[in-house]
């Protein structure tokens, strides 16, 4: 399993400065230099086969491959570039694996759903906790009587008022 890399900020100045910003035509050379970045993708390695000849990377059609593969699958230039990380099993059939975006230089790893579930229940619950412990703090109890409430004078007239809005 792959380390967690959603808490990563990835910037290089000197490339972007370099090649002149970012462009549609330039965003995976420029992804490629990133931690995120797999060197055993297909990607990868049709850059590699490619690099000493004559040959463009582009003239291979990376459907043919069997692997991993990046792909640009949203694009707002020169802001904002979405990558995705796919398994690719056939020349029809991919899974998504992980979703990076850029933007303005800078590149992030989107974190997965569940990793967004879970945070949104945790602070949801912190909430809930947090007001039982106000709650039990208000409480009384008395054995002949059971259970009762402590209010403030303000909150027994902001409770008043409340009443009265609802009439």
């Amino acid at each position: 399993m792959s380390k967690e890399l959603t808490a990563i900020e990835w910037r290089s100045d000197p490339w972007i400065f370099q090649f002149g910003g970012l462009r549609p035509d330039n965003v995976l050379e420029y992804f490629s230099q990133s931690p995120f970045w797999d060197s055993s993708s297909n990607n990868a390695i049709l850059k590699m086969q490619t690099q000493f000849n004559d040959l463009q990377q582009a003239s291979y059609n990376l459907t043919s491959m069997v692997g991993i593969e990046f792909a640009v699958t949203h694009q707002e230039p020169p802001s904002l570039f979405i990558i995705t990380k796919f398994r690719r099993s056939s020349p029809t059939k991919t899974v998504p694996l992980s979703v990076y975006y850029i933007v303005d230089g800078n590149a992030y790893e989107a974190p997965n759903l569940y990793s967004i579930v879970s945070t949104r229940m945790l602070s949801s619950i912190k909430k809930v906790e947090e007001a039982f412990e106000i709650a039990r703090s208000h409480a009384e109890f008395h054995p002949s009587i059971g259970y009762s409430w402590q209010e403030t004078t303000e909150q027994k007239n902001a409770r008043k008022a409340a009443l009265k809005e609802l009439k």
